[in-house]
């Protein structure tokens, strides 16, 4: 168990992204509008080849693929030939070109020398067995984005983990649940299972470091039923959906010992092996750049570079 100070990003809303950002990058889409508008005459198929060709999307304009579109930013330093990648999925309302301009991640993607990936929600949404919403098959649309990025980008696909915000971070989950062998490791934030929760999930076990607030009232660790009628799903019985023989039995006593600053993590014990890690913090709904390197440190190989940037003490 350990307990960790870290720095706070605060949110607006679910989407986790500040009025000035949006501010900045609609002046920054300017000249990508204009050079949109003059290809306009450019064939389907020429656009289509263009779209293709490697370097012609990043972060400042979409990679597309069957069902959606996702940004990229590759890191300047690299760390070796083929290089790792975080997949983040954003919160209620927000976009993948927020995700890719949020200084915090871009500045943990760039240390860690991986790159930073944001799928597009439709609508600024995501779609899940219980989400308010059914816009498209999520499970296929990731699925084009790894084939993607894979075969566009110089991305090791062993070594890909998926975080997200909210209700990101919920689709996190669902991914840990159905898609695990596409992920090397899960670090949702704020956002779990909604009902009904799943009853099974596809193996392998994942490797999944999940962190919440204790004083989230978005999305409480017990759930709660929004106006529509969609029910948040409980952290701790989510946490269970993964815990043989009830190996995060004793995860809700974390609660009593949250500390005012910084998390409180616990692995659970007893798990066949698998690193299933729950961290609390005292505070709402919002995420912190810090807790998705934490989680790509201790999660991803080499084990060797597991050492937090922050003191940590073991009460």
């Amino acid at each position: 168990m350990i307990t960790l100070p870290g720095k706070r990003r605060r949110s607006g809303g679910q989407g986790g992204v500040s009025k000035v950002l949006r501010i900045m990058w609609s002046l920054r889409g300017a000249p990508v509008l204009a050079g949109l508008f003059a290809g306009s005459l450019m064939t389907a198929a020429q656009a289509a080849e263009v779209d293709r060709s490697g370097p012609a999307c990043g972060v400042e304009l979409p990679c597309m693929v069957a069902s959606g579109s996702y940004r990229i930013r590759l890191p300047r330093h690299p760390m070796g030939a083929r290089i790792g990648a975080i997949v983040y999925f954003h919160g209620y309302q927000g976009t993948a070109m927020e995700t890719v301009a949020d200084p915090g991640l871009a500045a943990v993607a760039e240390r860690l020398g991986v790159a930073l990936v944001a799928p597009d929600g439709i609508g600024r949404s995501w779609s899940f067995p219980g989400s308010p919403v059914r816009n498209r098959d999520e499970f296929a649309f990731v699925g084009q984005v790894l084939d993607d990025v894979t075969a566009r980008f110089p991305v090791d696909p062993e070594r890909v983990m998926a975080s997200g915000f909210s209700q990101g971070g919920s689709l996190v989950w669902y991914l840990a649940c159905r898609m695990p062998q596409r992920f090397a490791a899960f670090a949702p934030i704020a956002g779990d299972f909604w009902e009904p929760l799943p009853e099974s999930c596809a193996a392998p076990r994942p490797k999944l470091i999940h962190v919440h607030g204790v004083a989230d009232t978005t999305i409480p660790l017990a759930g709660r039923t929004l106006r529509n009628g969609s029910r948040q799903g409980s952290l701790f019985r989510s946490l269970a959906v993964f815990a043989p023989a009830g190996c995060t039995a004793s995860s809700p006593e974390l609660v009593a010992r949250v500390p005012e600053r910084g998390l409180l993590c616990q692995k659970a014990t007893d798990c066949s092996g698998a690193l299933l890690e729950l961290c609390l913090h005292a505070g709402g709904h919002y995420a912190d750049a810090a807790w998705v390197e934490r989680a790509w440190r201790a999660a991803m190989p080499p084990a060797s570079a597991v050492a937090a940037r922050v003191p940590v003490t073991s009460p």
